[in-house]
């Protein structure tokens, strides 16, 4: 090997580096494995063109996965945040979730200092213009580099494609069209040439952004002003240690729009308004100029981030649409206008903005436009992102699908342990739906044909109390340090509070309270209602009213203030409490989960006949071949595929395992 190529050879190349490429990056060089990451601008590196939040339901399940895995994305958020807030605080533990508003610009910056500083990783500038494929010894194709515009041939073990939104990317606003992948970038034409013809199948998606306005023309005190939380929360493992180091401003005096909330941090408020009747007259009167009505738009939508226009046109019995106006940095005047994304021409922008509370003299600075652009059908990958008919090639984010930088970066973190994986000759690492919000969110993809950009919800998880954000890293640390993405001072906290967890339970449940004066005493001191029969303290803790604090001073009553051992963190009473509330419930679910890893551990042959197989329908026959499932279980989601259908497939696979037996 030449001096030359050995400086151009990585185990593994990343094409693109956004939410997605930034955590197959970091997993990639985590695990031990050389890696590159090829993007064509170096400063939009981890960069939030839509939205700048992180979490939400269903997403910050995601984030809780991604940092229990060692991922970047929840350290980012923590460190550049202007707003922290919990969702769903008064619903059950499942759904709850933490939702980030970041400094966009100190987000990007965030995620490229961690870019940067991380051994065994190189950035380049540069523009990947087609996949360089060589062939393994059965004749299957192998992904061997990436030729790219400026460094040309660069050799690989393993090639991992996050495009995003560009793949044939076109930019749509009113009757004005260009190519792009967003604002300012330049879609990848050739990259999108070269995946159809090495034999990828291609579709047309869309999304969206809404306009940015200038804070120092919106009216302030037409709105309502929404804080953050006047309590500690945290997306990440390193913020609730207090090791992040914080990436922020103090906002300058001469914005008071910019109204921060001291406290445990420095935060600034978001508002809220909402679009009236005029708004709605205003746009119907001009839905034949949106591009997503009058045919210049053929792509397909998310459904549960609709633009204003569709939601006008599908919500004929809404007065109103709410509409929430975020800060996008410490330094900055934009306000991002969530609820209202758009591809309105943008005169009719300004117009329909001005009918709005508070927004009667806003000036957009950036207009909202909708984005085509080309995705890779995601029955051509496999639960471990592998495309199949290409070994040694991964696809994650925006080009699988999805919608969203947490959907992007979970695919991104798994894609890029199962590069190295194939690297290092290791087993593949499958996320189960028993396993991981990762682990639905693939086999979604994988199993269930859709038409739209794909978002996660939590309703789509049959295992959510088991799945539960404070439940991320018991069930992911062991195999993120098998695999190198976290180191042992991690695993030893994790232990350390799983060890925790389990000497308060035992505690709870062996202590016991009496229908005495003196115990009615104790329970009394500590706020609880005192019992009428002999109870323990987790019986206690099952009541509604009752925290595992509460209960905890009363347990130290009960043993006259002493307790050996080391006082009892806020995370490991809140665990306990969650547990003991929502028992019944997690024991059938981790029943329902039992079966379903039955399920999934009677194995199917990608190489199956399924034309072969007596008594399948026709229908079942066509998805089965084309999906190609690994177990039962995967071949019981397909739609299409009947309980009937899983019969047959039962008694097949009983009969292969027979015949095989001595």
């Amino acid at each position: 090997m030449t001096q030359r190529d050995r400086k151009l050879h990585y185990d593994i190349i990343v094409i693109g580096a956004g939410h997605a490429g930034c955590e197959a990056a970091l997993a990639a060089a985590r695990a031990g494995c050389r890696t590159a990451v090829i993007t064509t601008n170096l400063d939009r590196v981890g960069y939030m063109p839509c939205n700048p939040s992180v979490g939400g339901p269903g997403k910050s399940q995601l984030v809780a996965e991604i940092d229990a895995l060692g991922g970047e994305m929840a350290r980012a958020a923590d460190r550049t945040a202007l707003q922290v807030r919990e969702l769903n605080a008064s619903k059950g533990p499942a759904v709850r979730a933490v939702r980030v508003q970041s400094d966009k610009l100190l987000y990007a910056l965030a995620m490229k200092e961690a870019m940067e500083s991380q051994p065994n990783l190189e950035l380049i500038q540069d523009e990947a213009l087609e996949l360089l494929l060589g062939h393994d010894e059965d004749g299957r194709k192998r992904a061997e580099g990436v030729l790219a515009r400026a460094s040309g041939a660069l050799r690989t073990q393993v090639v991992i494609v996050t495009a995003g939104t560009f793949l044939r990317g076109k930019l749509v606003s009113g009757d004005a069209a260009c190519s792009g992948g967003r604002a300012g970038d330049l879609a990848d034409l050739a990259l999108a040439s070269s995946l159809a013809e090495v034999g990828l199948r291609l579709r047309r998606l869309k999304t969206g952004t809404p306009p940015r306005v200038d804070a120092r023309t919106i009216d302030f005190a037409e709105i309502e002003a929404q804080s953050g939380s006047s309590s500690p929360l945290w997306m990440s493992r390193d913020g609730s240690e207090n090791r992040l180091r914080p990436l922020t401003f103090e906002p300058p005096p001469e914005r008071p729009w910019l109204r921060s909330y001291p406290g445990w941090r420095l935060q600034l408020a978001c508002y809220r308004t909402s679009t009236n009747q005029s708004t709605h007259d205003l746009i119907r009167a001009n839905l034949h100029r949106a591009p997503m009505y009058n045919g210049a738009i053929q792509g397909v939508g998310p459904r549960y981030c609709p633009s204003i226009e569709d939601k006008v046109a599908r919500y004929l019995d809404k007065s109103s649409h709410p509409i929430f106006l975020e800060p996008e940095g410490w330094c900055s005047n934009e306000f991002y206008v969530q609820g209202m994304s758009t591809s309105l021409p943008p005169e009719v922008q300004q117009y329909v903005l001005r009918t709005i509370p508070g927004m009667r003299r806003a000036r957009i600075v950036r207009y909202g436009y909708a984005v085509e652009y080309d995705s890779v059908d995601p029955s051509e990958i496999t639960l471990t992102l592998e495309a199949k008919r290409i070994a040694n090639l991964f696809l994650a984010g925006q080009v699988n699908g999805t919608s969203g930088y947490e959907e992007a970066g979970g695919q991104g973190i798994l894609a890029g342990l199962n590069a190295a994986c194939a690297v290092q000759n290791r087993s593949p690492v499958v996320l189960r739906r028993e396993d991981a919000y990762i682990g639905v969110m693939v086999d979604d993809l994988v199993t269930r044909p859709f038409e739209e950009p794909y978002r996660m919800l939590t309703s789509r998880a049959e295992y959510r109390l088991l799945l539960r954000t404070d439940t991320a890293d018991a069930r992911l640390a062991q195999l993120a340090y098998d695999h190198g993405l976290i180191g042992r001072r991690r695993l030893d906290a994790v232990e350390a509070e799983t060890e925790a967890i389990s000497t308060l339970t035992k505690l709870f449940s062996t202590s016991w309270f009496n229908p005495t004066e003196k115990h009615a005493s104790i329970l009394c001191e500590a706020q609880i209602e005192p019992v009428n029969r002999p109870m323990t303290g987790l019986e206690l803790l099952r009541r509604p009213n009752v925290t595992a604090p509460q209960l905890f001073a009363a347990v130290r009553g009960l043993k006259d203030g002493c307790f050996v051992g080391n006082l009892p963190s806020d995370d490991a009473l809140s665990k306990v409490q969650t547990a003991a509330k929502y028992e019944a419930f997690i024991v059938r679910e981790a029943r329902e989960a039992a079966r379903q890893r039955q399920a999934n551990y009677r194995p199917l042959s990608e190489e199956l006949d399924y034309a072969r197989i007596e008594g399948l329908r026709v229908e079942a026959r066509e998805r089965l071949a084309q999906i190609r499932p690994r177990s039962i279980g995967q071949a019981s989601r397909i739609a299409g595929v009947t309980p009937a259908d899983v019969t047959v497939l039962l008694v097949h696979a009983r009969r292969l395992q027979t015949s095989a037996q001595p």
